[in-house]
């Protein structure tokens, strides 16, 4: 696998993430972040309870260290109960300190990252993935960060809610990682795994400006014209051309979030002669031309002329 691919694609994320819960849940209880178009994650830091999704007929049983992560904001409820929690509980509740019985403490928090441009990696991710505490996810410390983590929460340090952030960050990451190593033999991450096929889109990140087509594209993974399309468009879900125009619209939305440039330099670092023929790509992609992303950056950023 061709790890700088995928470290660009997380970079292009622009990933942030948060912790905003922190509990011992005792007695009956409920928790449920969906619906917030936000990917979340849950931390089981110590206890046991059960993970609830509508289109799973039999409860998940979670355990301390489970890490369960939701990147498409899918349905669910964690809750102390192996039976469906009822429509009208109450959730996400604070915790009732007269409560008793066994405790529960979770880790909840968010992930954010950029939505408006097109991801694949994002895109590939599956409604819910666990990672557990059972030395199976082949990702090195994942065991280790994830117990950091529950540390610096605890420990309450100056300085910990930025740590507390940027350990998150990480753990999402490793998350990606644990995927990678568990993914099935088609998708996006199977093709970035793929020796053929990872070069082509190498070579596609490394240079998304330069003069593609088909053939040269065959020749960097060394096939025929026609199986390379055949095997790039089984494993990736779209034609090589689609997904080199889709890329470098990704790419070209980030230029004029992060900086000055005009519509016509974005248009040439994008690999486009024409101007018109960038911008008509770009409105295919995005709903909107390239001149209202251009201004809609950041406040913090400056503009200047087209």
């Amino acid at each position: 696998m061709d790890m700088d691919v995928l470290s660009e694609i997380l970079q292009s994320l622009h990933l942030k993430a948060s912790v905003f819960l922190h509990a011992c849940f005792r007695g009956d209880w409920a928790v449920d972040t969906s619906g917030q178009r936000r990917a979340t994650f849950h931390l089981v830091a110590s206890g046991g309870c059960w993970l609830h999704m509508p289109d799973r007929e039999e409860p998940i049983a979670l355990a301390g260290d489970d890490l369960i992560v939701f990147p498409h904001d899918a349905q669910h409820t964690i809750s102390n109960s192996q039976h469906p929690v009822a429509e009208d509980f109450p959730r996400n509740q604070l915790p009732d300190e007269s409560s008793t019985g066994p405790g529960v403490t979770l880790i909840c928090g968010y992930f954010d990252f950029d939505r408006d441009s097109w991801n694949p990696l994002v895109d590939a991710l599956p409604a819910v993935m666990i990672i557990r505490n059972d030395g199976t996810t082949g990702v090195p410390f994942s065991h280790s960060l994830r117990q950091l983590l529950i540390h610096e929460i605890e420990a309450t340090q100056l300085g910990g809610a930025l740590v507390i952030d940027k350990l998150s960050e990480v753990m999402f990451i490793n998350t990606i990682r644990h995927y990678l190593n568990n993914s099935s033999d088609v998708g996006f991450v199977a093709a970035l795994a793929d020796e053929k096929i990872g070069k082509a889109l190498s070579r596609i990140h490394e240079s998304p400006s330069h003069n593609w087509n088909v053939e040269r594209l065959a020749q960097v993974a060394g096939m025929s014209r026609s199986a390379f399309s055949g095997r790039f468009n089984h494993l990736v879900g779209l034609s090589p051309m689609h997904y080199l125009s889709r890329w470098r619209m990704t790419q070209a939305h980030q230029l004029f979030q992060t900086g000055n440039h005009s519509v016509a330099q974005v248009a040439a670092l994008s690999g486009y002669q024409s101007e018109a023929a960038f911008a008509k790509a770009f409105k295919r992609q995005f709903g909107y031309g390239p001149g209202v992303a251009r201004k809609n950056k950041p406040p913090n950023q400056s503009e200047t002329g087209s």
